[in-house]
């Protein structure tokens, strides 16, 4: 998709990461950066592949995966609008860890050139250290976020994230949802620890709403589920 300067300008000003730089400095980048249209299920890059671009993550949702030795995919997480995309493997001269596909039915994603990225953040340690205190101004709003949400329930929490999951009919008329990566990710995904997200299902099993066996949830009552998230 073909962008004016200024309205290019303006959207790298929005992505947390560059609104520290000055003007002059998001003009020098800005010949360097893409704005890619992905649909669900496209590929963005595949683990150990040579990391050659920063992404960060506009619009949509991204899940990033690996494979085991069986070929059975594992998702690590999935990523949200604002999400830098495997970023480390850029700085550390890396191949990307996992393979990431656009889980979303579109998403849209700003590329910047790696190599031009990094030559530009050596030549001026001014940008570096606005990075740097980019990135650390988003960890302190993303503690604040987990923050507040320790204040909820975490059982509403997951009995709504159980509902808008996609689920499968069964023969005796119930939904039953099976996950697709571990409740590890799952659990990252609601902003909990997997200690914590296990004992709100177990919570929701003991009030009768679900069932679960390894990687497959069955709702045994939705109506529960609903009392839960309308608590």
């Amino acid at each position: 998709m073909n962008h004016s300067t200024e309205d290019l300008l303006a959207r790298l000003k929005q992505i947390f990461l560059f609104r520290p730089w000055p003007a002059q400095d998001l003009a020098a980048l800005a010949p360097r950066v893409r704005f890619l249209q992905k649909r669900k299920d496209d590929l963005l890059f595949l683990q150990s592949e040579p990391c050659q671009w920063l992404y960060v993550l506009a619009r949509g949702e991204v899940q990033m995966f690996v494979q085991n030795e069986d070929g059975r995919e594992i998702t690590l997480h999935v990523l949200h609008p604002g999400a830098l995309v495997a970023c480390a493997a850029l700085f550390l001269g890396k191949a990307y860890p996992a393979s990431a596909r656009v889980i979303s039915a579109e998403a849209e994603l700003v590329a910047i050139e790696g190599e031009a990225f990094l030559k530009m953040l050596a030549e001026r340690p001014d940008l570096s250290q606005k990075m740097i205190a980019a990135l650390a101004s988003r960890i302190g709003e993303l503690a604040a976020r987990l923050e507040s949400h320790t204040s909820e329930s975490a059982e509403q929490r997951v009995a709504e994230w159980l509902l808008d999951q996609p689920s499968s009919l069964r023969a005796d008329g119930g939904r039953e949802i099976h996950l697709k990566g571990t409740k590890k990710a799952a659990a990252a995904e609601l902003g909990m620890t997997p200690e914590t997200f296990s004992r709100s299902l177990k919570k929701l099993f003991d009030l009768g709403a679900i069932q679960v066996s390894g990687k497959s949830i069955w709702l045994v009552d939705v109506g529960v589920l609903e009392e839960v998230v309308g608590e």
